[in-house]
């Protein structure tokens, strides 16, 4: 017979086993038997318990998750099905496919750590199967900058407390960072963007000049990776009038970036992309599209001779004339550029590649 201090921790156990030792989204895993849940206390406690205990302590359980509301629809979460016991879904629960999704994305992202996945997989070992480890790209655990972590929790932190942060921002040459300088800023949001961390805040010392309803010019991006320090200071946080001006900022400035530039000058560009065929367009369209956020508007009318219109609303950075240029690095594509503006200075930058001089 268990001694009694067993006999009252035996329901955790058994919480703790439909909790993570069960599937609810699959036949194979999802359903164990008395016999089986018996020799898991057995195996985990040292004692055999008796079934009329068992079955009071899976009621009890029962009433707890009805009691809290978390289970999905009107059923019980654990039901007897024949001979076994099923678990039916929670609200809460992720499923197979979302709790794979998340490991995928970790492994395959340099920013986390790969110990984080193998947590994830022990705390749902029955999503995962004993080969599910050989699926990442690499390790990451030597590739991590800590220090990075820790100033990703100041910047959540002075989010969370609206409390200014003062950075130290600079440019990267190789592995250094250099023409670094102080800024103090009052952080909005974090944004993660071409495998970055980017942080979007008002400049302090720009904000203190504008009016409230100018205060989106104050608006900035800095990438994590150029940062030297993220440190606490003592400066006013400031900060928009209301959540909609906030929000509306927040939107112009994504829709404005290209390849992690932005601006508050937005001009309607309009491109015709020609070329061989569809295909080729089409990959020239897509290596463009890929580094700008902004509205498009396609005429793919005649994409079947190879050609493809488009009009953009379209930041005016120096990296749009980049981006433009590589649409013309794919054979046989060639770009028409309608809008002067962009045209003539597209052509002086061309213009000046041309003229650069090339020593051997």
């Amino acid at each position: 017979m268990p001694n009694t201090f067993n006999s009252k921790i035996k329901i955790l156990y058994l919480y703790d086993y439909f909790m993570h030792k069960l599937n609810a989204f699959s036949e194979e895993g999802s359903n164990v038997s008395m016999g089986e849940l018996i020799d898991y206390l057995n195996a985990e406690m040292g004692c055999t318990f008796e079934r009329k205990s068992m079955y009071s302590d899976i009621s009890r359980i029962n009433e707890y998750v009805s009691a809290t509301h978390r289970v999905k629809g009107n059923d019980s979460w654990i039901t007897l099905e024949g001979r076994k016991y099923h678990k039916n879904q929670l609200e809460d629960e992720i499923t197979v496919d979302e709790a794979r999704l998340i490991v995928d994305a970790l492994n395959t992202t340099e920013f986390t750590d790969t110990s984080l996945c193998r947590k994830i997989e022990t705390m749902f070992p029955t999503y995962f199967d004993e080969n599910s480890g050989v699926r990442a790209l690499y390790p990451h655990e030597q590739k991590i900058n800590r220090t990075s972590i820790s100033w990703l929790n100041n910047i959540r932190n002075a989010i969370e407390d609206r409390r200014s942060l003062s950075i130290v921002y600079g440019y990267k040459l190789g592995d250094s960072l250099v023409e670094k300088m102080t800024r103090t800023v009052s952080p909005i949001v974090l944004d993660w963007n071409n495998n970055r961390y980017y942080l979007i805040a008002l400049d302090n010392d720009v904000a203190e000049g504008l009016e409230p309803e100018d205060l989106h010019k104050a608006l900035r991006r800095f990438r994590l990776d150029r940062m030297a320090a993220v440190s606490f200071c003592n400066a006013q946080y400031i900060s928009f009038e209301s959540d909609k001006a906030r929000n509306t900022a927040l939107k112009n400035l994504l829709d404005n970036s290209i390849s992690a530039y932005s601006s508050d000058d937005k001009v309607k560009l309009k491109i015709t992309i020609t070329g061989p065929d569809s295909k080729s367009v089409l990959k020239a369209y897509n290596a463009f599209i890929n580094k700008v956020s902004c509205t498009q508007r396609i005429d793919d009318t005649r994409l079947a001779k190879g050609i493809l219109k488009v009009e953009f609303d379209v930041a005016d950075v120096p990296t749009l004339y980049t981006d433009l240029f590589e649409i013309l690095t794919f054979t046989g594509v060639d770009l028409k550029i309608e809008n002067d503006d962009i045209r003539e200075r597209f052509a002086g930058y061309v213009n000046k590649a041309l003229k650069a001089e090339v020593k051997s």
